[in-house]
């Protein structure tokens, strides 16, 4: 009993950590879109560094607005939100986890939730990007937009769905056992 608690709880640890460098990571990268956008709404032009799509616009004679570069940027901005309500999401199944609630449905609406919200922004991204190559009229391709973050949260995103389904299914185990008790 006490090996498995040990190994619970180095998991939970491990979590732990993975998740703090997940929120600094992410919180930088917002913060970054977050000071790009208010320089472009402040000065009205296009700051130094280049817009955070996919799309590479750099080498190309594409005229696009500075409102629809405001908008991309804010659609943009808000998806990537996502990835930090993921995470927390994930952060309060580890808290149940921790507390020895397992097989509950809170824990599985947790896994549920943090996979839609990675989904979102997986999905998001790429459809913002599809928009902005078609906004643009330029003739970057579709594949390039694959990268692999898009890659990692989407199989992340069914990953969490599959881990939600399992759980709900270890709910449906223990209630049919209690009930045979």
């Amino acid at each position: 009993m006490t090996i498995t608690t040990r190994q619970t709880d180095k998991g939970l640890k491990a979590f732990k950590a993975m998740f703090i460098i997940g929120v600094i990571f992410a919180t930088t990268k917002l913060i970054d879109y977050l000071q790009w956008t208010f320089q472009l709404a402040k000065n009205w032009t296009l700051p130094q560094d280049p817009f955070f799509s996919k799309v590479n616009l750099l080498n190309s004679d594409v005229e696009i607005s500075i409102t629809a570069y405001l908008v991309f940027a804010i659609a943009y901005i808000v998806v990537f939100g996502f990835i930090i309500l993921g995470l927390y999401q994930l952060n309060s199944a580890t808290k149940l986890f921790k507390e020895n609630i397992v097989f509950q449905q809170e824990v599985s609406l947790a896994f549920r939730k943090s996979g839609k919200s990675f989904l979102v922004f997986a999905y998001g991204t790429l459809i913002i990007d599809i928009a902005f190559l078609m906004w643009a009229f330029t003739s970057n391709r579709v594949i390039d937009l694959l990268s692999t973050e898009l890659l990692v949260f989407l199989i992340l995103g069914y990953f969490m769905f599959f881990l939600a389904d399992i759980f709900r299914q270890g709910i449906t185990l223990q209630e049919e056992n209690e009930l045979t008790i």
